[in-house]
């Protein structure tokens, strides 16, 4: 049977997946197949090369604590106050820009952050890797401009594709990549269950976005804008995540998505959470093993 493992995006959430993984590991659950979007292509990314999750933490946690000054970056464009009902999305981020841009009149930039010192950031992550040198086959995501549609990477070097998947518009600019120009997947697949989902018998899915929080008082239009946005963000993740067998959904809201000192606390909730849905994820898995053995003919499609 082929286990798939979907990571979802989230940015300082991400260090969550690592968290997952490692209980996935101490559990004999191996991944024969990966997808990430943003921070999940990250960490998917990284998984795949070694398979060890314990490996994965403490390569990235060193990278982390070298490079603090670069990621202080990204959380000096999260500390601007912002309504209170802005919706955990992508897009989210989006209008907060528009918003500087319109009523402040100080961002002339197509975006807040530059990739170079995060290109130096995915270099050292990744090193020299490339897909083919990964020990489990990866894929990710990412939104292509000028097409509109999501386009799945599978070639060339890692760190190119995890940052290309990443570029959150707004805060990074597009990157231009194989003659096309990238955004973040999470755009249009928050998470990346269907690139995988016929590649595999059974998926488990990771989903770090919070695309609900409870709807305050609309007082203007922003506030009603911030609403459509989150029924449309809601109703993309569902329609992403359907298609999974399991799914972690962890209530994340108390930790924003630029909220990199609590990486450990997240790694930690991500053991304890996967550790205490593990008794249903085996059940789900052993059913899913029995009906491939005694009702799925050798000539399935997924087979072949």
């Amino acid at each position: 049977m082929k286990i798939g493992i979907a990571l979802g995006g989230g940015l300082a959430r991400g260090f969550y997946h690592i968290g997952v993984l490692k209980t996935l590991d101490k559990l004999g659950i191996k991944a024969d197949i990966i997808s990430g979007t943003s921070i999940g292509s990250v960490i998917g990314g990284l998984y795949a090369i070694h398979g060890d999750a314990e490996r994965l933490e403490r390569e990235t946690f060193a990278v982390l604590d070298k490079y603090q000054r670069d990621i202080s970056l990204i959380k000096a464009c999260f500390s601007q106050p912002a309504p209170a009902s802005m919706p955990a999305s992508v897009e989210r981020y989006l209008n907060v820009v528009k918003e500087f841009a319109i009523w402040n009149l100080r961002i002339i930039k197509p975006a807040l952050v530059e990739h170079k010192p995060f290109l130096a950031i995915y270099k050292k992550l990744f090193k020299d890797s490339e897909f083919k040198d990964c020990q489990i086959p990866f894929f990710a995501t990412a939104v292509d401009v000028f097409s509109g549609k999501v386009v799945v990477l599978k070639e060339g070097p890692l760190y190119k594709s995890a940052l290309a998947s990443s570029s959150l518009p707004g805060l990074f600019p597009p990157l231009r990549l194989n003659n096309s120009l990238f955004i973040d997947g999470g755009v249009l697949m928050p998470v990346p269950v269907s690139i995988i989902r016929k590649k595999a018998d059974f998926v488990i899915a990771v989903c770090l976005e919070n695309p609900w929080p409870p709807v305050s008082p609309m007082r203007n239009a922003i506030d009603l804008m911030y609403l459509a946005d989150r029924l449309r963000y809601k109703t993309i993740i569902e329609e992403n995540v359907l298609e999974a067998d399991f799914l972690l959904a962890p209530p994340l809201e108390n930790f924003s998505l630029a909220d990199f000192e609590s990486a450990h606390e997240l790694v930690r909730r991500g053991e304890e959470d996967m550790a205490a849905k593990s008794g249903n994820l085996l059940k789900l898995l052993r059913g899913t093993s029995f009906r491939k053995i005694f009702f799925l003919s050798k000539t399935d499609p997924q087979d072949e």
